[in-house]
């Protein structure tokens, strides 16, 4: 049984109108669409499957698309008052108890406290196996990066982001503090937009890695089974964006590596991880806080926008 994977997509302070974001939203909606019928049907997330499955369905309509994603910003506990610099967002679900998938965005962010996202999250590929070709994977991938523009976008999976972090700390008292992701994760498809400070070794890449300009990026995929690639190319194409990789026992040794794989140190130093389960620049300064679908938080919100029970 494979694991759940998702797509994550990622940019910056970007301030976007809300007809703007409801333009790019109605272009996903539409082209979603023609890849696959389980891309469809999307509706609010509510408390049970129950409720989400009676919510009206969305629609690429403008202005449905709008009073979604007004209803959708974020409101000060005290006063009520939008906070204009957290943009807007939508978190909804396909509708389909036996193929569940979750489609969360966040648009429109200037916050150098948060970043802007899109997160759709897939079951297991049993279930949905034409979803997981590496035709149709690659396909929705580039759908995601051609709308959005993000800085960084990858197809991975939450066991292999896991692997990823680094060791928890024990503390004296008995505590622990879980270990974090520095910088991206990797996975089985992993893009770098020309404007991001990280960018790929392509030296230090996997040697059976396939490399391609997508736009003003480049985009790295590893084989072909988007469900379960190969670890240890996995941690060689981290290891080609700058980043520390920590020592694996891997056990799938015949994944071709171009180099051995090690702790690799980043430029500059080794990167601190940052607060509040945000991710950082290799050179070890924190650029922006990316929301990490498998972090604590945004793993278990995630795992509800796929069942339909998130709000």
């Amino acid at each position: 049984m494979s694991p759940n994977s998702y797509i994550g997509a990622y940019w910056g302070s970007r301030a976007a109108s809300v007809d703007e974001c409801a333009e790019r939203l109605a272009t996903l909606i539409e082209q979603f669409a023609h890849v696959d019928p389980l891309l469809t049907g999307w509706r609010q997330g509510a408390g049970s499957k129950l409720k989400a499955i009676e919510q009206p369905r969305v629609t690429s309509d403008h202005a449905d698309l709008v009073t979604r994603l007004l209803a959708g910003r974020n409101r000060r506990d005290t006063d009520r008052l939008v906070i204009e610099e957290l943009g807007y967002s939508v978190s909804w679900w396909n509708g389909n108890p036996d193929a569940s998938i979750g489609l969360a965005v966040r648009c429109g962010q200037t916050s150098p406290y948060s970043t802007n996202s899109l997160v759709l999250n897939l079951p297991e590929s049993d279930a949905i196996p034409d979803l997981y070709s590496p035709t149709t994977a690659s396909k929705l991938l580039k759908i995601v990066i051609g709308i959005w523009q993000p800085d960084h976008a990858v197809w991975t999976n939450y066991e292999l982001v896991d692997k990823q972090r680094q060791p928890d700390q024990r503390l004296e008292n008995g505590g622990i503090i879980s270990g974090q992701i520095i910088g991206y994760s990797s996975g089985w498809a992993n893009f770098l937009s020309g404007s991001d400070s990280v960018k790929f070794d392509l030296g230090l890449l996997p040697v059976a890695a396939t490399v391609e300009r997508l736009g003003n990026g480049t985009l790295v995929t590893l084989g072909n089974d988007p469900a379960n690639p190969p670890l240890a190319d996995v941690f060689q194409v981290r290891k080609a964006m700058g980043y520390p990789v920590q020592p694996e026992p891997f056990k799938d040794l015949g994944a071709a590596q171009a180099t051995p794989l090690g702790t690799a140190g980043a430029p500059g130093g080794f990167a601190a991880p940052a607060a509040s389960g945000g991710q950082t620049d290799p050179r070890g300064t924190q650029t922006r806080s990316v929301p990490n679908p498998a972090s604590s938080t945004d793993n278990n919100h995630s795992r509800d926008i796929r069942r339909g029970t998130a709000p």
